[in-house]
């Protein structure tokens, strides 16, 4: 059988399975608070206030320029009737045949005449020449009431009159177009008013009823988490969709089950350590009194047959020549194996120490190999002498070697078309001590080679395993300072990768 070269294992530096949890995560922009949400609502709040009152003020300013325009149009109307009437009353008197015609008789409203023609001049300059009419006519009457003079006055006032009345209806026309933008303006404001104290409304309950249903929503979904964790729940963790005081909660709930879990975890392999440690402390108190009891019935076979080592069997079979050097063997071999066992269950300490790792394996493969399950497979060792001493606790790696022999021989079980193989080697890295552990049995195709490590994933059937053996084995390899891996290929087998650190020879 043919197992790949040590030398890939050798050159490429391993990955550890699994990466920290966590790493490469994006940095959290845009954390808010409650209290800071609940001020960014206020905010927008006023600002949209402010935006709505800069726009009805804007309405009411033009409201107010045409309210202006309106009570300027007002004053001109009024200027209009008093010219209008001081025109009549003058035109009236200068055709009372009681009074002859004279400044006198006009009184006061020549003054009217002359100022009122003088203001609406500028805005009206069809009133600019009848204005110098009405000038020049006062003149001459002044310098003699003629009746020329008369008549040209008269004709001057009613050219006013009617200029006034063609004014006058152009200033209501005006007015009303006034009236009608001042009334468009007001129901503009109050419909701007309306609708935005609507629109605000309905904007701020709808924001406050989404953010209260999904705060809600939040809020049981961490309840439940909570509450499975409580029963047992161990899986996923919750997933974190807020990053105010809420998301802080369940970050802080995940850590307690991450916290849960990992403790767990812990007692888990406290408990298998306890129960290896028993479970070797009881072999070792056997494997003493098995030796104890055999040591002296082997030495008594050993010395006899010694003495009858050449010597002839009894006269009654002359022919056949004794053989004491197989009483030799199987002695010698029951005393390699009570050795063994002697060596493989006394008990370690669980610091670590300076220890032997080409012995440490070697006496985990003969030890396991009496395992019914190895029986028809070749376990090979290929150790290399010049690795130097490990620290590490010798406990734990026999435990991590016996739980990697008992894979492969698993895997191995109905394996038919070629021999069964387990091949352990040990290389010296730099700086490193290499182990691997290779059968070519089923192998695992790359779905269940991701999950190997995962707490009590197993594929072996509930009465042969509990799931615990790969992932007891990565932590006690890690706590060690280690790494392991696996790698395998469906129907060609499988590989595990240790690579433990080795500790600063002193200088001479």
């Amino acid at each position: 059988m043919n197992f790949p070269d040590l030398a890939q294992f050798e050159a490429a530096p391993l990955v550890p399975a699994e990466a920290a949890a966590g790493q490469g995560a994006a940095a959290q922009i845009g954390a808010l608070s409650l209290r800071a949400k609940g001020l960014l609502v206020f905010a927008a709040l006023i600002v949209y206030v402010a935006c709505v009152a800069f726009l009805m003020a804007r309405q009411w300013h033009q409201s107010l320029v045409v309210t202006a325009q309106i009570q300027e149009l007002d004053l001109k109307q009024a200027g209009l009737e008093r010219l209008q009437g001081a025109a009549g009353r003058s035109d009236f008197a200068l055709r009372d045949a009681a009074r002859p015609p004279s400044l006198a008789t006009l009184g006061p409203d020549v003054n009217v005449l002359v100022l009122e023609t003088a203001s609406l001049a500028g805005a009206y300059p069809a009133l600019a020449p009848l204005r110098e009419s009405l000038r020049q006519d006062i003149a001459a009457l002044h310098a003699g009431a003629t009746p020329a003079a008369v008549s040209s006055l008269r004709n001057t006032l009613n050219d006013v009159g009617r200029q006034a009345n063609a004014i006058s209806v152009q200033l209501n026309e005006g007015r009303q177009a006034l009236s009608r933008a001042s009334r468009e303006l007001h129901e503009s404001i109050a419909l701007t008013g309306l609708a935005a104290g609507l629109l605000g409304v309905i904007a701020l309950g709808a924001t406050m009823a989404l953010f209260l249903a999904r705060l809600g929503r939040d809020i049981r979904e961490l309840e439940s988490h909570a509450v499975d964790i409580v029963n047992g729940y161990r899986g996923a963790p919750l997933r974190v969709t807020r990053r105010d005081e809420v998301g802080t909660l369940m970050k802080a709930v995940n850590r307690m089950q991450s916290e849960l879990r990992h403790r767990e975890q812990q007692a888990e392999i406290s408990r298998e350590q306890r129960f290896h440690q028993e479970k070797m402390a009881a072999m070792g108190s056997l494997a003493a009194a098995v030796a104890h009891e055999i040591n002296n019935p082997i030495a008594a076979i050993t010395g006899i047959a010694q003495q009858m080592d050449g010597a002839r069997c009894e006269a009654g079979c002359p022919e056949v020549r004794c053989r004491p050097e197989l009483i030799l063997e199987h002695t010698r071999r029951i005393a390699s194996i009570s050795r063994q066992l002697s060596e493989m269950t006394a008990p370690h300490s669980q610091e670590p120490a300076l220890l032997d790792l080409n012995g440490l394996v070697r006496n985990t493969a003969n030890f396991i190999v009496y395992d019914r399950r190895f029986k028809g497979i070749d376990v090979a060792l290929d150790l290399d002498p010049a690795i130097p001493a490990l620290r590490a606790v010798s406990d734990h790696l026999t435990q991590v070697l016996m739980n990697l022999l008992i894979n492969s021989a698993d895997a191995l079980e109905g394996v038919n078309g070629r021999a069964k193989a387990i091949r352990v080697a040990t290389r010296a890295g730099a700086g490193e001590v290499l182990i691997t552990v290779q059968d070519n049995g089923h192998g695992m195709d790359p779905s269940l080679l991701a999950m190997v490590f995962n707490e009590s994933f197993t594929t072996k059937p509930p009465d042969r395993g509990r799931g615990l053996g790969l992932f007891l084995s990565k932590t006690l390899i890690e706590q060690g300072g280690g790494r392991i891996k696996l790698e395998s290929v469906p129907d060609a087998g499988t590989t595990a990768r240790i690579r433990m650190p080795v500790p600063p020879q002193p200088r001479s």
